[in-house]
């Protein structure tokens, strides 16, 4: 019998796909209709029991589910098994779970409609149950946009970032980088603050507050008010203007916005070069604010320029060495988000404010100037894109004007020129070729401008003077194992020109593979002095632990400007499920000595961050660094300190889990990644703006005998937005019955329900039902008007995490505390 039951369904849905796509139905048919083309065999075992369907709503997919039709043309929604690609949210599927866990009919619906339902319809053939609601049709613009949360967002996120530094014959260096990011409603509050003491005698602590102000995303607009540094946010290719334009203000701005639309952050479109002549670190500031560093290597490289903000700006990158500063350079960071809608041929950004500085302790003559200025970029052709910008600072007004221009995939141009009345007037221009075995890139920049004075006027009685730099860098892959790169440089006022050159290939010693760069440069470094070197570098593995190695061996010019042969080992080791992620040892010998240095990240609860050291070759001085960060969230009357760091554009999930299991491992997956959870309180960072969904579910491949609820939850926030969830994870023991009645005769369709679980019994009784160990009350339901509550005993009744009650009868609710001499409930009657 029970074969026969499985075989049923699948039997009737091949019959039924061949006769009602023979018909070539053109219009709704009715359950009623279909079920005549049913063998009469099938009927028995089709109605009353759990089917799988796939639940469309408004011609989205929702779904897929288990339900259960009656031949009264009604359907029921037992529970979801699958939304991976569902649009929809957790929190509206649970709404149609609970408006349909009660028999609804089938058709057009004309009197006492919940939520809007307009038509319910399932179609044999495809196994499809199809809903339709009143409010189903939406424009096409707006399905563009995601909305903003319907009840608004609250919560607060404060980060902050400390970093010390210190050594022999240097000054010690404190710095306390501090980010909020609150939710009001549909606002965002932001600030930004830094913090900077030298340990020196004449140092005072400097404290500037960098941003304050309040902004509101909606469809195709932002607008912003309070303090802030007027940026790129609106168009997507902001042209440069003489010193980079207004550094802060207090005022009001706004322009177009793609925030509801994003995707996410994305490389730069031109790489930044640096080189440096041994290990350092590659520190990026923007308006004076320390916003990302990453160690660097000797030789030519490209920083990783994923985790920069996104937009069109200047930075300065300092690289250091040492501890000692040996570099710095002004780049410009190239980050649009692209022309999301290009119906949309303008894209605008508009400021009007006053300069000034909140609990600043700097004194700036420059402030209290008036400062307005706009940006708009023009979408004349898919490929062809131009942008101008006027600003207005006190007696200072700057021009620029850019062309982006892309005549075929493989080749990109941009030129643009700027004016200052004050400054002067330039050029820059890049210009970028690739092509499947690498790519080539020119930038040329050229600026006429007036002197300053010793009083650092601009003196408009003379000349204008003339700079300019260019550079041509290339890469080309010579095949899977083998690539070469090469990088001229020149500049006005540099003698000469700059060539770096590198050579990678990967071989096979011993049977295992190692990475060998050959790199040698040689730049202009003072007067006609040249800096030359030449540097072979190895880097394999040490095993499957995550440990690897490097050597290097070169030559290169010191401090001193004389030649430096030098030696290098590197041992790195990286750490999974630990507090300690990485560690690396370094020992470089040249010709002053021996020179000790290591870097070492950790993820800690509470705080992350890394420290490092150095015992310098040439002196011997010793110096290090510490840097950790924390994240606290406050949301919904509950907060949590996390390690996690988030940008000032995300939110947040505060998650208690409550566990039978102390040592329960569970983990969410969203669009990002996946975040491990614990028992107690977690801390999720997810993204603003953007409506999703986490899945709940174990780590690892085998499952526990344990039951999470919710399996899913939804997150929908503005920046700053924190939410607060609970997940019960209960330990279970699966109960396997049949449900019959007096005479023994099967009850099919009977709800059996336990708050783990809930299942339908099926046309010959049979269910199966995840029951809670420590709440083990079973719940049944039968049209018929048969209804009892029983009370199970898994720890004398389970074997092997599995309940067989055998024939189940239910005579009504005085059956729940029956029981024979063994304990087990008289309801439960073995065939």
């Amino acid at each position: 019998m029970n074969n026969l039951g499985s075989l049923a369904l699948p039997l009737a849905l091949f019959y039924l796909i061949d006769s009602v796509h023979a018909q070539a139905m053109d219009q709704v048919t009715s359950l009623a209709h279909q079920i005549q083309m049913m063998p009469s065999d099938f009927r028995a075992h089709f109605f009353n029991s759990p089917i799988s369907a796939r639940v469309i709503l408004d011609d989205k997919y929702l779904g897929d589910a288990t339900l259960v039709l009656s031949e009264d043309d009604r359907v029921q929604l037992l529970q979801f098994t699958d939304i991976s690609d569902s649009e929809w949210t957790e929190a509206e599927r649970q709404s149609w779970l609970t408006l349909l866990s009660q028999p609804v009919p089938l058709g057009q619906c004309e009197r006492e409609c919940p939520a809007d339902l307009a038509a319910v319809d399932y179609n044999l053939a495809n196994a499809q149950l199809t809903l339709i609601t009143r409010r189903g049709s939406t424009g096409v613009s707006e399905s563009l946009w995601h909305q903003l949360p319907e009840k608004g967002s609250s919560g607060v996120l404060l980060s902050n970032q400390l970093n010390i530094s210190g050594g022999q014959q240097q000054s010690a260096a404190i710095n306390l980088l501090g980010g909020l990011v609150g939710a009001i409603k549909n606002w965002s509050a932001i600030g930004q603050y830094s913090l900077e003491r030298r340990v020196a005698d004449d140092e005072k602590t400097q404290f500037i507050m960098n941003a304050l102000y309040l902004m509101c995303e909606s469809q195709n607009v932002f607008y912003r008010g309070g303090i802030f540094t007027p940026d790129s946010q609106g168009v997507l290719r902001q042209p440069y203007t003489r010193n980079s334009g207004v550094p802060r203000l207090g005022g009001l701005m706004m322009g177009t916005s793609d925030t509801l639309m994003k995707d996410g952050n994305a490389p730069a479109l031109y790489p930044i070069w640096v080189t440096a002549n041994r290990e350092g670190v590659a520190e990026i500031y923007r308006n004076g604010v320390l916003i990302h560093s990453q160690p660097v290597k000797p030789g030519l490289q490209a920083l990783d320029t994923g985790p920069l903000p996104g937009g069109i700006y200047d930075v300065e990158v300092v690289i250091k060495e040492d501890g000692k500063e040996t570099s710095r350079s002004n780049e410009t960071v190239n980050k649009p988000s692209g022309w999301n809608n290009p119906n949309q041929l303008v894209r605008y950004n508009v400021f009007i404010g006053q300069q000034l500085a909140l609990m600043n302790s700097h004194n700036d003559e420059q402030e209290k100037r008036i400062a307005l200025g706009s940006s708009l970029n023009y979408l004349i052709h898919p490929k062809l894109m131009i942008g101008a910008a006027i600003q207005h600072i006190g007696k200072e007004t700057q021009l620029g004007v850019s062309f982006d221009w892309q005549p075929n995939p493989q080749v990109k141009l941009y030129s643009n020129p700027w004016y200052s009345n004050v400054t002067g007037y330039g050029l820059d221009s890049q210009a970028m070729w690739s092509h499947e075995q690498g790519s080539l890139s020119f930038n040329h920049s050229r600026s006429w401008y007036r002197p300053k004075d010793r009083e650092g006027l601009n003196r408009y009685d003379s000349r204008p003077q003339t700079e300019h730099s260019s550079s041509l860098s290339g890469n080309y892959r010579l095949n899977h194992s083998n690539s070469v790169n090469v990088r001229l440089t020149h500049r006005s006022t540099e003698t000469g020109i700059g060539i770096d050159a590198g050579y990678s290939t990967r071989v096979m010693l011993g049977g295992a593979p190692v990475n060998l760069q050959l790199a040698g440069f040689d730049r202009p470094y003072h007067q006609n002095v040249r800096n030359r070197g030449v540097a072979l570098t190895a880097n394999f593995a040490l095993g499957s632990e995550g440990r690897s190695a490097s050597a290097s061996i070169g030559s290169r010019m010191d401090a001193q400007g004389g030649r430096d042969l030098y030696a290098s080992a590197t041992l790195n080791q990286d750490w999974e499920n630990r507090t300690m992620k990485h560690s690396s040892m370094t020992v470089t010998g040249d010709r002053h000595g021996v020179g000790l240095s290591t870097y070492n990240q950790f993820n800690a609860p509470l705080l992350s961050g890394s420290f490092w050291g150095q015992r310098a070759s040439m002196g011997h001085q010793l110096s290090g660094g510490l840097s950790v960060g924390s994240t606290l969230a406050l949301g919904q009357g509950k907060a949590a300190l996390t390690s996690n760091e988030l940008d000032h554009q995300g939110g947040g999930m505060i998650v208690d889990v409550e566990s039978d299991d102390p040592a329960v491992d569970l983990v969410a997956y969203h669009q990002s990644g996946t975040i491990p959870l614990k028992a107690g309180r977690n801390f999720i960072p997810v993204s603003a703006w953007k409506p999703g969904t986490l899945q709940i579910d174990f780590n690892g491949e085998e499952a526990p005998s344990l039951n999470v609820f919710p399996q899913y939850l939804d997150y929908h926030h503005v920046s700053g937005g924190v939410s607060s969830h609970e997940l019960r994870v209960m330990k279970i023991v699966t109960v396997m019955g049949r449900l019959v009645d007096k005479q023994g005769n099967p009850l099919a369709g009977a709800k059996v329900i336990n708050h783990a679980g809930r299942t339908i019994t099926a046309s010959d009784g049979m269910f199966t039902l995840d029951l809670h160990e420590t709440n083990p009350v079973v719940n049944i339901e039968h049209a018929s008007g048969v209804q009892c509550e029983i009370h199970m005993r898994p720890d004398i009744q389970k074997r092997d995490e599995i309940i067989f009650a055998g024939n189940v009868t239910c005579e009504g609710t005085q059956l729940a505390d029956k029981h024979d001499d063994t304990g087990i409930p008289l309801a439960f009657v073995g065939t």
